[in-house]
Parts: C-alpha cells; sequence; structure tokens
C-alpha cells in the first residue's frame, strides 16, 4: 500500500468517525428534546389538572354557598318574620301586663336582629346585588356598608371598565374585594382603604388595593386562608398578585388580570 492510499484511508476514517461522532450527538441531541418536551407537556397537563381541581372545587364551594343563602333567605327569614308576626299579635293581647310586655318586647327586638343578621349572612353568601345588577353595584353596595361602621373609610373606583361578562368571573372579583376588605378589617388598623381599577394597553385589568395601616413583612407572610382563596381565584382568573408591604407604612396588593372573557 502506497503512502497516498494510507493518507487516503486515514481521511477516510477519519470522516467516518467524524460522521459517526455527528451522528451520535445527534441523536442524542432529539433524543433529550424528545425528554424536555414530554416533561414540558406533563408539566402541562399537570398545571392543567391542578386548574380544573380548583376551578371544580371553587365552583363546588359557590354552589354549595349559594345554597345555604337561598335556605337563609326563602325558608329561615320567612320562618322568622311569621313568629314575628305572631310576637306582635301576642304583644297586642298582653297590654295589661306590664312584665309580660317587656318579655315579650325583648323577643321581639331580639328576634328582628336575628331575622337582619340572617339576611346579612345570606347575602354576604351570595351577593344578590351582584346577580340582579351587576359587578359595580354589588362592589357600590359593599363600599356603603363598610363606610356606614365606620371602621375606615373605604373608596373603590372606576370598577365600571371591567368588560368581563362570565358571572363565575365576576364573582371571583367581588369574593377577592371581599377578602381585602375582611383582611382590613382584622388586622391593618387603616383609616382608609382604597382599591382602583385600571385598564392597561395589553387589555388586562390592574386592581390595587392600597391602605395606611400598620402593614407587615411581606417577606415572611404566611399564606393563610385569605390569601389562599385570594391567589386560588385570581388563579382561575389567568391573572397574577402581588404584595408590597412593609412595618409601619401601610400595604399594597396589586392584582393584574384580562379584561375579557
Amino acid at each position: 500500500m502506497s503512502e497516498n492510499d494510507i493518507i487516503i484511508y486515514i481521511l477516510l476514517s477519519l470522516v467516518i468517525m467524524l460522521l459517526f461522532a455527528f451522528a451520535v450527538i445527534w441523536f442524542l441531541n432529539q433524543t433529550q428534546k424528545k425528554l424536555i418536551t414530554s416533561k414540558i407537556s406533563e408539566q402541562e397537563l399537570l398545571l392543567k389538572f391542578r386548574k380544573e381541581l380548583l376551578l371544580n372545587t371553587v365552583r363546588t364551594e359557590e354552589n354549595e354557598r349559594n345554597r345555604i343563602s337561598k335556605e337563609l333567605h326563602d325558608d329561615v327569614t320567612s320562618q322568622l318574620s311569621i313568629i314575628n308576626l305572631n310576637i306582635h299579635l301576642l304583644k297586642q293581647k298582653v297590654t295589661d301586663n306590664e312584665d309580660m310586655f317587656k318579655i315579650i318586647d325583648h323577643i321581639e327586638t331580639s328576634l328582628k336582629q336575628s331575622t337582619e343578621r340572617t339576611r346579612t349572612i345570606s347575602h354576604e353568601l351570595m351577593p344578590l346585588m351582584l346577580k340582579k345588577f351587576g359587578l359595580h353595584h354589588a362592589v357600590q353596595e359593599l363600599e356603603d356598608s363598610v363606610n356606614i361602621t365606620e371602621i375606615f373609610h373605604l373608596d373603590i373606583t372606576n370598577d365600571h371598565i371591567i368588560q368581563i361578562n362570565d358571572d363565575f368571573k365576576l364573582l371571583h372579583i367581588y369574593r377577592i374585594i371581599q377578602e381585602l376588605i375582611n383582611n382590613a378589617i382584622k388586622y391593618s388598623k387603616a383609616k382608609n382603604v382604597h382599591i382602583s381599577f385600571e385598564e392597561k394597553q395589553d387589555l388586562n385589568i390592574k386592581m390595587t388595593y392600597t391602605d395606611d395601616g400598620v402593614g407587615f413583612n411581606s417577606k415572611k407572610i404566611k399564606r393563610g386562608l385569605g390569601l389562599s382563596n385570594m391567589n386560588a381565584r385570581i388563579t382561575l382568573l389567568d391573572g397574577t398578585v402581588k404584595i408590597d408591604s412593609i412595618l409601619g407604612s401601610g400595604t399594597t396588593i396589586t392584582f393584574i388580570f384580562p379584561n375579557h372573557d
């Protein structure tokens, strides 16, 4: 074998080895891509399953609230009203007995308070204003009911810009606002609470909660039931939430979610 033949043989061997190496690299690369694609698909399916599970859980919870609300409003409140009417009739019969009159009067007052409380709980479980007149009027009613108590001054603005028509999504927004107010009442010690809505250029809504309360360390926040509920509902709205709070400097919570169905 000549020297040229040896050189050609070596070059061919190198080319074959390089081709084989490239083939191995290509095969490993394709296998890795398939594995990554498979993992991404599994993660997407898992996220979809979790979201479906969360949606069904929340829907079941809201259906149960609706059922209890109807029972309280249609049955319990009606029964209490009938009892109240009978007590009123009885009260007219015992005008000559002052002690008995005072007892019946006390029962009548307690019964009226129980009836009003039952109606309030019924509306909290499933706000009739939201179902009948929409989010804007329901939020306005919520604002008025808080301001009557004078715990703090609540101001909710620009909620009318929301273009969502899905009743279930609107209920999520209302529940988030409810939870924000409940947390403010329990923990904030604020004098002023403001919730505003702003439409962004990317067709998203930015809902911002601010208060001038005591604040907290947002890095050490505990994921309690209230915050978990808000996170669950903003997830179902395909949105995000960001919490900023400093001890002694109030709290700001920002929600961003699509302004469409």
